[in-house]
């Protein structure tokens, strides 16, 4: 792994249920330019302070070598780990000294890993996600250069919307093996990802739609969906727009869901999903006439789906109430 630029900026500590009246700024914290044998214990007193209590461990002659971003939103924390290969574990006497009332769901993004806990142990790989209680002793390793993404949100939170068959457990979510988990799981990381770049001025509304994926994921979900779905059918859409098949039972099939229920969602959003696949392939095509000045239109409205350049040209026009040449020409 190569190294990483130091930001170790102090986050001023919140409570994640306590509303804050502001959203604090990303603090990013870094080991590369600690000295090899420090920085386990530089990880620890960092995650003891900002997150919760661990131990931590590595075999690799660099020591760890590790980068974790941070962002407490009102209600829920937001979190991209990368490092090398290190094992944590959080430990009963962990637990006693900070007890941390959250639930956790990190998605494995790049690696292989295990988690170990009292129920058993079990193997990850990247795209599966490991959801688990702080409260809860448990070790977690990576053998090899990992990536992930971690939402958090307090106990309460979790039960007040999650449903459950009793006490809660910890365990790995095979999300591969689902399209609709896999597409639900990729539209939370995005919006992980995102968030943690531009943090929004109003969280709420980001909070509630991520709030309904965590519940998709997890299989817990306990209100209407309907949200995490949208997100994920438009985040299907945005990321297949060369395509020209985006047909409703395409969408459905790949977010798992049924065409009528598919349409409905897009309706309780006051849209259709065709009209908002227009929307999508125009609004990137109207981006893409300035950014590439010297492609051809033809080849633009191509790139977007559209099959045929002459009705690229008229859905622009009743659109955007100009032609595309005009869009480039700066009129």
């Amino acid at each position: 792994m190569e190294p990483v630029a130091v930001d170790a900026t102090r986050r001023s500590s919140a409570s994640l249920a306590v509303p804050l009246k502001g959203l604090a700024a990303p603090v990013t914290f870094s080991t590369a330019r600690v000295r090899p044998e420090d920085r386990l214990a530089r990880w620890e007193e960092y995650n003891e302070r900002e997150l919760f209590g661990l131990r931590v461990s590595t075999l690799s002659g660099h020591g760890l070598l590790a980068k974790q971003t941070n962002l407490d939103l009102r209600r829920l924390r937001f979190t991209e780990i990368v490092g090398n290969d290190h094992v944590i574990e959080r430990t009963p006497r962990n637990i006693a000294q900070k007890p941390v009332d959250a639930i956790m769901l990190c998605l494995l993004l790049e690696g292989d890993a295990f988690f170990y806990h009292s129920d058993g142990c079990e193997t990850l790989t990247a795209g599966d996600a490991v959801i688990y209680d702080t409260e809860r002793p448990f070790m977690y390793g990576f053998s090899s250069a990992m990536r992930q993404v971690i939402l958090e949100l307090p106990r309460t939170l979790f039960e007040g919307r999650m449903l459950s068959d009793g006490a809660f457990r910890p365990r790995v979510l095979r999300l591969t093996d689902s399209a609709s988990a896999t597409n639900h799981a990729r539209t939370a990381t995005r919006a992980v990802l995102n968030t943690l770049q531009s943090p929004p001025q109003d969280s709420d509304s980001l909070e509630e739609s991520v709030l309904d994926l965590f519940g998709l994921i997890a299989g817990q979900s306990a209100g209407s969906p309907s949200t995490g779905y949208l997100l994920s059918a438009k985040d299907f859409i945005r990321t297949h727009l060369r395509e020209s098949d985006l047909s409703v039972s395409r969408v459905a099939r790949a977010v798992g869901l049924s065409e009528r229920h598919l349409a409905r969602v897009f309706a309780d959003d006051a849209t259709t999903l065709s009209r908002y696949v227009l929307d999508a392939r125009l609004a990137r095509a109207r981006d893409l006439l300035t950014a590439n000045r010297d492609a051809p239109i033809a080849e633009l409205a191509a790139s977007v789906g559209f099959v045929s350049a002459a009705h690229f040209a008229r859905a622009f026009r009743q659109r955007y109430g100009c032609t595309p040449s005009d869009v480039r020409a700066g009129d």
